[in-house]
């Protein structure tokens, strides 16, 4: 008798940077479900888990940790044989647990790719005209932000939201300090804040540009709205330390204008 021989698993063939798009797009789409009855969300979540176990078999390979992690969140939960079936409560707690085993295991898998990636660089100094420059590295720095992002800026306007933040997961905490909110900022900022965790203040004492992604700090030269447009500006990494409790006590002051 011939034995036939077990067919190879697949290896992965997606490069880092796509899958790392794809899953932080799976994970801002896992988010949409949370709180919602497992009922109302149980086709959403069979299309989620058939693309998410695709692009972590092309990301990591068939038998990576990733994919076999992927199979043990899906079991998440208590599950028992009975006639009646289980209890409409009882699966809603297993749904309610997926995701959260869902969320830990794409949280785990991106950091993994953000290591095996090399460090994105900036650029640092932008002559006048070089706005796109200044766009690409700051829309990068925002990208650093896995829990919480600060923004201080004295002079904001819309394109924040509109340009900058618009592929940030809704994982990620947000808050914005600027001295005065103007109509127009308030407007998109009130959208924006459907995603949830989201707050923005305003005090007097905001002079500066700065951004915390996480635990790490970066001083702009001049104001988000206008940067590099017509003047010179730069944007460099300061320790974190002493900064952020400079301006987490400007919080502290700050006027709230919008909480979610």
């Amino acid at each position: 008798m011939v034995r036939r021989a077990t067919p190879p698993s697949k290896p992965a063939d997606w490069p880092h940077e796509k899958t790392l798009a794809v899953l932080k797009r799976q994970l801002a789409s896992l988010d949409t479900m949370r709180g919602k009855n497992y009922q109302e969300a149980e086709n959403e979540e069979d299309e989620w888990q058939n693309l998410t176990l695709n692009v972590l078999t092309h990301g990591f390979g068939e038998d990576s940790n990733n994919v076999r992690g992927f199979y043990s969140a899906r079991s998440s939960g208590e599950y028992y044989m009975s006639p009646y079936g289980m209890a409409p409560g009882h699966i809603q707690s297993n749904f309610i647990k997926r995701i959260d085993a869902f969320t830990s295991l794409l949280k785990s898998s991106i950091a993994e790719l953000q290591l095996m990636l090399p460090e994105q660089e900036i650029t640092g100094a932008y002559g006048a005209g070089d706005d796109y420059a200044f766009y690409r590295d700051l829309k990068i720095i925002i990208g650093f932000a896995q829990r919480e992002l600060f923004v201080i800026d004295n002079y904001l306007d819309s394109q924040l939201f509109d340009v900058y933040m618009e592929n940030l997961s809704s994982s990620v905490r947000v808050r914005v300090l600027t001295r005065g909110v103007v109509p127009s900022l308030k407007a998109v900022a009130d959208k924006f804040a459907k995603r949830g965790d989201f707050e923005l203040g305003a005090s007097n004492g905001v002079h500066d540009r700065v951004v915390f992604p996480d635990d790490r700090c970066f001083v702009i030269g001049s104001s988000i709205k206008d940067a590099a447009v017509k003047r010179p500006t730069y944007i460099v990494e300061h320790s974190a330390t002493g900064m952020r409790d400079i301006y987490e006590k400007e919080w502290q002051n700050a006027a709230l204008i919008i909480r979610s």
